[in-house]
């Protein structure tokens, strides 16, 4: 909080902070549930406030999401700068576009707004697809291979839609075309009417442009791209940077969750030790070999019978915070695991709650200029 402090007195307007987790085994996305949360810090701001900064720390998700939260904040202030610390991709790059200025770390990265979708595959597994697959399939039959003809192609075509579905082809269009709907839309608020124009190239250029869904946009790119990237700040950037340090620590970024490495080191280590093998005494008359067995039988049926070991787990998928008020989205639940026979480990995971629930904010950090 003495952090956020520090960039309120820097730049002189509130500041809101928005993070999905990036931690690898915690998956999280910009989503609309966000939008109530916002809406809270947004009435948190003194009336008399008509700027506003948001900090914000996503790999992306749901493009509706991204401007359904740009367009609340710009019904509510006059101004809004986006501060970006280290990554905004896809959908949090959409988000950018709607700001009247991005403040870049020389850390950061944007991202391309080529929306992907993900398709059922047999077994239960999913294939992220995007609409440019299809355009670059196409290009390669007639650019590379050489084919143009109907005849040729058409065949082609059909082996293309048995493997990815018609409807799913229709449905990444959309989505396409939404995407870059959504980014004319976003940079349209804070245009002037002179610069409009050019609103549909840029949003064009980030969403069809690139190879590769996660290629990052640099602080100098996307000044190339004509993107309202703020002047460089050292100090500027520095207290942003701090600020991500801070979120980068308290959501566990740089730390994997791991389920059974967690389960292991909080408690359930005894449940998965493997049973001593019985060692039989050479020649052992038949009694005792059969007393032994029945040893083993009695202790594995009074394992069945006493409840698993239940080692609780709680991951921080998302926080929305300032110095007024915080909430965090928390995902809590148990984990049990057992040894099969075989040596393998299963591991089960019960979920027991999901949700936005607030979080108390020290009013003791009053705004102050810590650079003194």
């Amino acid at each position: 909080m003495r952090r956020y402090a520090a960039i309120e007195v820097a730049r002189g307007r509130p500041l809101i902070v928005y993070a999905t987790s990036t931690r690898l085994g915690v998956n999280s996305q910009i989503a609309g549930d966000a939008v109530r949360e916002l809406i809270d810090q947004i009435d948190a701001i003194p009336a008399e406030e008509s700027k506003v900064d948001v900090l914000i720390h996503s790999t992306g998700g749901d493009a509706l999401a991204a401007w359904k939260l740009m367009s609340v904040l710009r019904e509510r202030f006059d101004a809004v700068a986006v501060l970006v610390p280290y990554m905004a991709f896809s959908a949090a790059t959409l988000f950018c576009l709607g700001a009247d200025e991005i403040v870049m770390h020389p850390h950061a990265s944007l991202g391309p707004i080529d929306p992907q979708i993900r398709i059922p595959q047999a077994g239960g597994q999913q294939r992220d697809f995007s609409f440019e697959d299809v355009g670059a399939f196409l290009r390669f039959l007639k650019e590379e291979i050489g084919l143009s003809e109907q005849s040729h192609t058409t065949p082609i075509v059909e082996k293309l839609l048995s493997v990815v579905d018609a409807v799913h082809v229709g449905g990444a269009k959309r989505a396409s075309e939404l995407s870059t709907d959504v980014g004319e839309r976003l940079l349209k608020m804070h245009m002037a009417n002179d610069e409009q124009a050019r609103a549909r190239e840029i949003a064009e250029g980030l969403n069809k442009s690139f190879f590769a869904h996660g290629d990052a946009v640099s602080r100098t790119r996307a000044r190339d791209l004509q993107l309202k990237v703020a002047e460089d700040d050292q100090e500027l950037e520095r207290l942003i940077w701090d600020a991500y340090l801070g979120i980068e620590s308290h959501m566990a970024f740089r730390s994997p969750f791991v389920p059974l490495q967690h389960f292991i080191e909080n408690g359930g280590q005894n449940a998965l030790t493997p049973a001593a093998p019985l060692v039989l005494p050479p020649n052992a008359p038949e009694p005792v070999v059969q007393q032994l067995w029945n040893q083993v039988a009695n202790t594995a049926v009074r394992g069945l019978a006493e409840p698993p070991v239940e080692v609780p787990y709680e991951i921080v998928p998302a926080v929305i915070e300032s110095r007024r008020r915080a909430s965090a989205f928390r995902t809590r639940g148990t984990m049990t695991a057992v040894r099969m026979t075989g040596g393998e480990i299963q591991l089960n995971m019960t979920q027991t709650s999901a949700c936005w629930v607030p979080v108390s904010v020290d009013e003791d950090d009053d705004i102050r200029d810590t650079r003194t």
